[in-house]
């Protein structure tokens, strides 16, 4: 049937729905109402496909501490509580640091990553390291203290609260005081005869029964005092420059292991009561007024002790202290390798390289070697949490240099002025059990290799 007229006599050309009645269609009476109301309304936006994220979450040690699939509107915040449950690291003390940049609380993991869709089964890939807030692993150790039964010990553990603030201050000295390279001694004292005299002091010591931290100690103050000259230093005046900085030394080790007129002694035995007491203690004021009187500044030693004692496993920190305590020593008579360099960083990579030389002799000791090397290298943040952020890229390329330094003595080439001082460092470590088997080429050559490989995926 035709549509029925319009107004004033003529059809309707507007179209209208029509609604189905059986078998006849008659025109939607609101056709027109609905046609208007819906050009008036916004065009409707697709919904936008939910982007999936694989993001991937390493420690500062280079291990993979879990890896977790997270829709894009997650956000930072969300993806560390996610993390707990897989870490012994509870939420609020986690960084996430994404191409160096700490990722805000508020933040969607999709603002954070480029999206690539060649990816198998997600929309993108994010990697972030985990760097660990709250207490360092040493502070952890020192706390643990306060459980042990005998009371001596346990009230140590009352100072953890302390130790990261005594730690950041203890850098900060060290950086102050460290000569800036060897360029700065070389004015002072050749390389050549700089290295015979740490050899001597390596013999003298060891005949003594000096702690290590002695010889340590010793070598910076002179090296400190070199780097104050501008000219090269009289032969005459470099055993009373000596004999002074050791007598600053065995009055800062405290009257229990150098009571008074037993350091006297020590002096006279070491020159042979060639030199007076007094000529000795004119040369030391001489000395520290140099300095400015700053002394008791933190060695390589120092901070390799503090970074081991933080290690999960007690007897793999031990392990590891002794062998680090070799590499320092070795590098005492580098100046350049000494002090190009944070002590700090030299004595992480120490560590880090004396873990890496036990997980290759010692299979077994893979897992605490690595769990040791991941708790160092979170450590070092914690004494320059703005500039040892990236720590362990640094610390283990002078890793590599500390291995190979080793490797190129052990193998008598290079053309290393202090070469044939090696076996003087090497027997002293040896007779005293600390080097063990480890000093195989083949075993310190795999370590470098190995080295190379975590500097590489890094």
């Amino acid at each position: 049937p035709s549509l029925p007229p319009g107004p004033r006599g003529r059809r309707d050309p507007l179209p209208m729905c029509t609604t189905e009645v059986g078998s006849v269609q008659r025109p939607d009476a609101c056709g027109k109402q609905q046609a208007r109301k819906e050009a008036s309304q916004p065009p409707v936006t697709p919904t936008p496909t939910e982007v999936f994220l694989l993001l991937q979450a390493y420690m500062m040690s280079g291990r993979l501490a879990c890896e977790l699939s997270c829709r894009g509107t997650t956000t930072v915040e969300a993806a560390k509580l996610r993390i707990a449950r897989h870490c012994d690291v509870a939420a609020h003390d986690q960084r996430l640091v994404h191409h160096g940049e700490v990722l805000e609380d508020a933040r969607t993991l999709e603002s954070c990553t480029v999206l690539d869709t060649t990816l198998p089964g997600v929309d993108g890939l994010i990697v972030v390291q985990l760097v660990v807030n709250g207490a360092s692993n040493v502070a952890r150790s020192v706390r643990e203290l306060s459980r042990s039964d005998n009371p001596d010990i346990a009230i140590a553990g009352v100072l953890g609260d302390l130790v990261d603030t005594v730690l950041r201050a203890e850098h900060q000295l060290s950086e102050r005081m460290r000569p800036r390279g060897e360029e700065q001694l070389s004015a002072a004292i050749g390389r050549g005869k700089r290295a015979e005299l740490v050899n001597w002091m390596v013999q003298a010591f060891t005949a003594l029964r000096f702690d290590d931290a002695i010889l340590h100690s010793v070598v910076l103050t002179l090296d400190r005092f070199y780097a104050t000259l501008s000219g090269a230093i009289e032969t005459s005046n470099m055993q009373r420059v000596l004999l002074g900085a050791v007598c600053t030394e065995m009055k800062l080790a405290g009257a229990d292991e150098f009571p008074p007129g037993h350091w006297q002694r020590v002096l006279r035995h070491i020159c042979h009561g060639q030199v007076e007491l007094s000529s000795i203690l004119k040369s030391e004021y001489e000395v520290l007024a140099r300095l400015n009187f700053q002394v008791g500044v933190p060695t390589p030693l120092t901070f390799a002790r503090q970074l081991g004692g933080g290690a999960p496993d007690v007897e793999v920190g031990r392990g590891a202290i002794d062998l680090a305590s070799f590499l320092l020593e070795l590098a005492l008579f580098d100046p350049a390798l000494q002090y190009c360099r944070a002590h700090v960083l030299l004595a992480g990579a120490a560590l880090s390289a004396a873990l890496r030389v036990m997980e290759v002799e010692s299979p077994s000791l893979r897992k605490g070697c690595r769990e040791a090397r991941e708790a160092i290298f979170q450590d070092l943040t914690f004494y320059d949490p703005e500039n040892l952020r990236g720590a362990e890229q640094e610390a283990l390329c002078c890793e590599g240099e500390l291995l190979v330094l080793w490797l190129t003595c052990t193998e008598g080439r290079g053309n290393l002025e202090w070469a044939l001082f090696y076996p003087t460092v090497e027997g002293k470590f040896r007779g005293r059990g600390q080097l063990r088997s480890v000093a195989s080429n083949e075993v310190i050559a795999s370590a470098v290799r190995a080295c190379g490989e975590a500097h590489g995926q890094c």
